[in-house]
């Protein structure tokens, strides 16, 4: 478990820094808006990544804490499991930036911006791909307890009219690899090069 948390917090470690660049990136447009519509467009999107700012600034050394300390992980210690519910609401915001990134890059696709913001964009979307694994690999170790309410994004509900959902998140769903199924697969081509196997193949070359 210390390799899902290790990755979680690189994650957010890497999203804290890009969402700072966004910030610097949007400051000058609210600052300069045109009118109240474009001030409050951008200092709404300003604001939801500053709040999620916040979040990280407390969630990170949680995970330091249980990564560096001999603390039972299990659905018995309450901190442990608020722990993977912040986790799992930080999946949301995830998706909620990759959102924003997809908004500025209609605005900005013909300034200076755009490139560092389709790198911020993409490095965005493999770390949400990676999250939705990691947690459902969580969720499977501790029976649902890293599913917090609020957490799932409205293009991933069920019941929820496909008219409401953006196919470009909808779809990205079949790139979700289960975390466990692909540990399983790594584990099993592992167990494939013994020894044995290898001389097999020494002696049919």
């Amino acid at each position: 478990m210390s390799e899902q948390f290790l990755n979680l917090k690189e994650m957010f470690l890497r999203t804290k820094e890009a969402i700072h660049n966004f910030m610097d990136i949007l400051t000058p447009r609210i600052e300069n808006a045109k009118d109240d519509h474009e001030r409050l467009y951008y200092h709404h999107i300003y604001e939801e990544e500053e709040q999620r700012l916040d979040r990280l600034s407390a969630l990170i050394p949680k995970i330091e804490f249980f990564l560096d300390n001999d603390v039972p992980k299990t659905p018995d210690n309450t901190d442990f499991i608020r722990l993977l519910q912040d986790i799992s609401l930080e999946k949301f915001g995830l998706h909620n930036f990759l959102e924003h990134l997809d908004l500025a890059l209609f605005s900005f696709k013909d300034t200076e911006h755009a490139e560092r913001l389709h790198q911020m964009r993409n490095t965005t979307d493999t770390d949400y791909q990676a999250i939705k694994g990691i947690l459902n690999w969580l969720n499977q170790q501790f029976d649902g307890a890293a599913n917090a309410a609020g957490s799932t994004p409205t293009d991933e509900k069920e019941g929820v009219n496909n008219n409401l959902k953006i196919e470009k998140y909808t779809t990205t769903q079949a790139q979700d690899h289960s975390y466990h199924h692909n540990l399983q697969e790594e584990n099993k081509a592992i167990k494939r090069l013994t020894v044995g196997s290898l001389k097999e193949k020494k002696e049919v070359m």
